[in-house]
């Protein structure tokens, strides 16, 4: 199941409040589009500015349009594990796959205390669990012999990493590895990754599709050539707090709100800009891989989007 191009779905905002109508008709367009997987309350969502109320409108809305056509699995993070253990009970009550799970912010503890965090989470359900390395933000690394150790627990199948320093320990262990740095995809798969959880995909899943299906069939070479071209697109997504820049390139086709929740500034005027020729750099991208009705057929794409958004 972890493998391919996975979504961390944005959440569409409208005046403060979750534009529901906006998020169904992004959930239909992406798995329509042949996205493997959903991550729902992720990073990219904002998920952790989101309270509980929005949060179950969130996985409803997600939940009821996949409709079990491609699987889905929700963020689960924070500081305390027993709110962990509490977050995954409230959410077992949903249909879904399984969780990403982080380690707890802020706290640093041991590797030992991250192995006793991630036991605990593997018991409170028996849904998949996919671990998430993911240290610039919660402190703390899993280290080899952590994963290791952990990757023994049956529903704990796949690990989301972030840091490529680790990615041949990990792809050497018993365990589905998945990229979260969009930047650092290709040397994950050369490592031995099985896809990708990207933000990035929302504006560029066919081309990072691409990128694992050269890799995966020994053309290494072009591989590297389209990542190479791909690679500054992928840096001006990132050039703003996640998802502000993602937003703002889906907004440019108008109908999606580009906002943001606070403190998560919107992009400025000057990253639009930048946004609008980086658009253009993936249309000539996607002609030269796959031909002008390529093109074509993402532009019908995001008139679909669109309109299916707009409701």
């Amino acid at each position: 199941m972890f493998d391919g191009i996975w979504l961390p779905l944005v959440t569409p905002l409208r005046s403060g409040v979750i534009d529901i109508a906006a998020l169904r008709g992004l959930t239909e367009h992406y798995v329509n589009s042949g996205i493997n997987g959903i991550v729902a309350l992720g990073t990219t969502a904002e998920a952790a500015l989101l309270d509980g109320r929005e949060r179950s409108r969130v996985l409803r809305a997600i939940t009821e349009t996949v409709a079990g056509r491609v699987p889905v699995i929700a963020g689960v993070g924070g500081i305390d594990t027993r709110a962990f253990v509490d977050e995954i009970h409230r959410l077992d009550a949903w249909d879904l796959d399984g969780y990403l799970v982080s380690a707890p912010a802020y706290l640093c503890p041991d590797q030992a205390g991250v192995v006793w965090h991630f036991e605990q989470i593997a018991q409170a359900t028996g849904r998949a669990i996919v671990l998430y390395d993911v240290p610039h933000r919660t402190g703390v690394a899993l280290t080899e012999a952590s994963v290791g150790t952990l990757a023994q627990i049956a529903n704990i199948k796949a690990i989301k990493a972030c840091a490529r320093e680790r990615f041949d320990a990990y792809a050497a262990l018993p365990i589905a590895l998945m990229c979260g740095n969009d930047d650092a995809f290709l040397d994950c798969l050369r490592a031995g990754g099985t896809g990708g959880i990207l933000a990035s995909a929302h504006v560029c899943a066919d081309l990072l599709a691409e990128v694992r299906t050269l890799t995966s069939t020994g053309q290494d070479g072009a591989a590297s050539a389209l990542f190479e071209r791909l690679a500054p697109v992928l840096h001006i997504l990132f050039a703003a707090p996640n998802p502000s820049a993602i937003k703002a390139m889906m907004a440019l086709d108008g109908g999606l709100s580009a906002e943001t929740r606070m403190p998560i500034v919107p992009a400025s005027k000057a990253l639009v800009s930048r946004l609008e020729l980086a658009r253009a750099v993936l249309d000539e991208l996607r002609e030269s891989v796959f031909g002008a009705r390529a093109v074509a057929a993402m532009d019908s794409a995001r008139r679909g989007r669109v309109q299916s958004v707009a409701g």
